[in-house]
């Protein structure tokens, strides 16, 4: 299915689908150490993206409770069968307890020992949702130019749950009924969540995420309710449905670069369009069979046809992934994906023997990326980062040694942001990675605006600071340590008291205490660390 035109659906939807699985990892703790991106050799047999993380820690054992609902689950099999998706290896089951509106406690388990690189999902590109990147309006009957094209490439996410609710609201008729019976009911993304829980994650960025996902949802409502048509399938949806299908689309999409037939090329609008993703990171990989390019905003695949030989071939695919999409997410060794002879394969990172629970991994992504396209936090997660902002502004007004340098010379600051803004950004804005360490640009930054006028000049400027040692480096150590030992300080909770508040929370108020925890350990780290 490639978003392709067909008949209208009913004026009025059928009953909501029945709640399916979401992707969280509940009652896991994933610790790794420092994550890398390695990009496959160019002598490698197929085109393969790997996502390789050390593991330090297995998640917490999960009973399996029970297989999922048989009726649901045969059907769905048989839906499965009837498409050519293989994955004989694998079933859904309850892996943490009965079933709720979100599906919380739903993931795949081993049905037979599984090798390592043993194929378990074999998924044809007819069997997934695929929405292309300037392709023209697939359902003119569902919704209008008008509303398709004011989405826009930059609200592909919107794109995508538009072709989600069109099958939505052709019910029964609809050729992914089965899979769209698969798909949670209710989500606890935060852009759903109370004031009360929005402030209890007591980080200002993620009041900002929380606002920013509310805003997205209510354009794109107003979007709906200004350009569909009146009496239409698509008008008679409620604003919860429209939501609904945006969750759906942020915890579930696959993201990436795939190369169109000729019959889906004619529909192609004749130019190229940029496409604005939040939180992306990008790496090339040439390969005998393809190119990939990694895309780490959303559990991200990117794909090329065996038959491309130039990037200019393809157009930007974001895809709902039947079966794959119910995998939980676990920080592993590596993820791998490929696409030959027309279809997406999933490979398994390691050996797992009957009844296991299997794993993927959802990408190189922090607790802000995770609570927002997930839900879910890592209590140990390693990719984590503590962004301070405002950090300049808080030693120039606190931090008596800053006071003095930007006193002895005062063009320091616009010396810096004029040669290097990096460095400027890095002061403003600075980043504590997982252990406590501040970035390198962070420490290069403080070496040379706090540096004497002499120490200035005889480095020959902001250059001769890159390296640390000595003076320099404990002024900026100082001023670390003084900044985030404030921060801490300045919290309405200790983490003694965070742990005991964890005791007896409820689902997003325990998730936003567990975000928070883990940056104030963040920040205890960096205080310890720059304890001089």
């Amino acid at each position: 299915y490639d978003a392709g035109r067909a008949a209208a659906p009913s004026a009025q939807p059928e009953a909501c689908p029945a709640p399916n699985r979401a992707r969280e990892t509940v009652g896991m703790r994933a610790v790794v150490t420092r994550t890398t991106v390695c990009a496959p050799s160019t002598a490698s047999a197929r085109a393969r993206v790997t996502i390789r993380r050390a593991v330090l820690a297995q998640p917490q054992p999960r009973r399996v409770a029970a297989a999922a609902s048989r009726a649901d689950a045969e059907v769905y099999a048989e839906w499965l069968a009837a498409r050519d998706v293989k994955g004989d290896s694998l079933e859904i089951s309850y892996v943490g307890g009965a079933a709720d509106a979100a599906e919380t406690t739903r993931g795949v388990v081993a049905k037979k020992n599984i090798k390592v690189d043993e194929a378990l999902v074999t998924l044809p590109r007819g069997a997934a949702l695929v929405v292309l990147e300037g392709q023209e309006n697939p359902h003119e009957d569902f919704m209008s130019d008008e509303l398709w094209n004011a989405a826009g490439e930059e609200k592909w996410a919107l794109r995508v749950a538009l072709v989600l609710l069109r099958e939505y609201a052709l019910g029964a008729e609809s050729a992914f009924a089965a899979y769209l019976k698969q798909l949670p009911e209710t989500f606890n993304l935060i852009g759903s969540y109370s004031e009360d829980e929005v402030r209890a994650l007591q980080y200002p960025i993620g009041e900002k995420i929380a606002r920013e996902q509310r805003d997205e949802n209510a354009e794109a409502i107003r979007l709906v309710r200004k350009h569909a048509a009146k009496g239409g399938a698509l008008a008679s949806l409620s604003d919860e449905r429209i939501v609904w299908a945006l969750d759906n689309v942020r915890s579930r999409v696959f993201s990436g670069r795939l190369v169109d037939d000729a019959k889906l090329r004619a529909k192609l609008l004749p130019r190229s369009l940029a496409v604005g993703m939040c939180f992306a990171t990008f790496m090339t990989a040439p390969s005998a069979e393809g190119r990939w390019l990694a895309v780490f905003a959303v559990l991200a695949l990117t794909v090329f046809d065996s038959t491309s030989n130039s990037d200019r071939d393809s157009k930007t695919a974001y895809v709902l992934m039947p079966l794959i999409d119910a995998l939980n997410h676990k920080t592993m060794l590596k993820t791998e994906f490929e696409f030959s002879g027309g279809a997406f394969v999933l490979r398994s990172p390691r050996e797992y023997k009957t009844g296991e629970e299997v794993f993927i991994s959802y990408g190189v992504l922090n607790n802000d990326e995770l609570i927002t396209r997930y839900g879910f936090v890592d209590s140990d997660n390693v990719a984590d980062v503590y962004r301070f902002e405002g950090f300049l502004p808080f030693l120039q007004a606190n931090h008596e040694p800053m006071k003095r340098a930007l006193g002895a010379d005062s063009k320091r600051l616009a010396t810096l942001k004029r040669t290097h803004p990096e460095l400027d950004e890095a002061l403003w804005n600075a980043n504590f990675i997982s252990d406590g360490t501040a970035e390198d640009k962070l420490l290069w930054a403080l070496r040379a605006v706090l540096a004497t006028p002499e120490e200035f000049a005889k480095a020959n400027g902001v250059d001769g600071f890159k390296l640390g040692g000595g003076a320099p480096e404990k002024r900026a150590a100082d001023a670390i340590q003084a900044a985030v030992s404030a921060r801490l300080a300045e919290y309405p909770t200790t983490l003694e008291e965070d742990a005991e508040q964890l005791k007896s929370a409820s689902e997003n108020m325990a998730t936003a205490i567990a975000f928070r925890i883990r940056k104030k350990r963040i920040l205890s780290d960096a205080s310890r660390i720059y304890q001089t």
